[in-house]
């Protein structure tokens, strides 16, 4: 057993040395791609990160040998560390900020226990608003649906869909105009009778 332990001991001091070598020498490579990621000039930002990368490090078991057939990609696996730690901070930062929001009050009024935007209530009225403005668009004539259908949904332009209808720009306009309107009643409706 003592042999193991002088083995793990051993190597444990062999990666700290290749770490102290590998720092040392990117660095300044590093330092910039941390400061540009971070987009700030904070020395003591790109030191937290830079012990983190060091920490990163210095868990991998035998360190030497896995980057012993990657001696031309080291500073890319360092460059790597860094970015995977810049948004593991970010996303812990996120979730931090998301869960400052919720009160520590008993006070249930405050703070909203489910989400609305993708309840199944929220869900069936957009199935019936679409539902209604698919009906106005299937009352509108042939042409105006066409027209209408092109813009909002090809993203075509006006001019292109003149060019392909074989109608004027104006009318064109128009078309479109009385599908919005047809659309925006059938909304409309939906919303007064709810």
């Amino acid at each position: 057993m003592g042999e193991k332990l002088m083995v793990r001991k051993a190597r444990r001091a062999a990666s700290h040395g290749l770490i102290e070598r590998l720092l040392a020498e990117h660095t300044f490579a590093l330092r910039r791609f941390i400061r540009v990621r971070l987009h700030t000039e904070q020395q003591h930002e790109c030191d937290d990160v830079l012990q983190d990368v060091y920490m990163r490090l210095s868990q991998i078991e035998d360190l030497p040998a896995k980057l012993a057939g990657r001696l031309d990609t080291t500073r890319n696996y360092l460059l790597q560390i860094a970015s995977n730690l810049i948004i593991d901070r970010a996303r812990r930062a996120q979730a931090r900020k998301q869960a400052s929001h919720i009160s520590s009050n008993d006070d249930d009024d405050e703070v909203p226990l489910y989400c609305e935007v993708n309840s199944p209530e929220r869900s069936l009225a957009n199935k019936r608003k679409l539902q209604r403005i698919d009906h106005a668009l299937q009352k509108l004539k042939p042409a105006q649906r066409q027209a209408f259908m092109l813009h909002r949904i090809e993203g075509l332009s006006y001019r292109e869909i003149s060019d392909r209808l074989g109608l004027s720009v104006s009318t064109i306009e128009k078309h479109i105009a009385a599908a919005l309107t047809s659309a925006r009643h059938a909304i409309a409706k939906e919303e007064h009778d709810v």
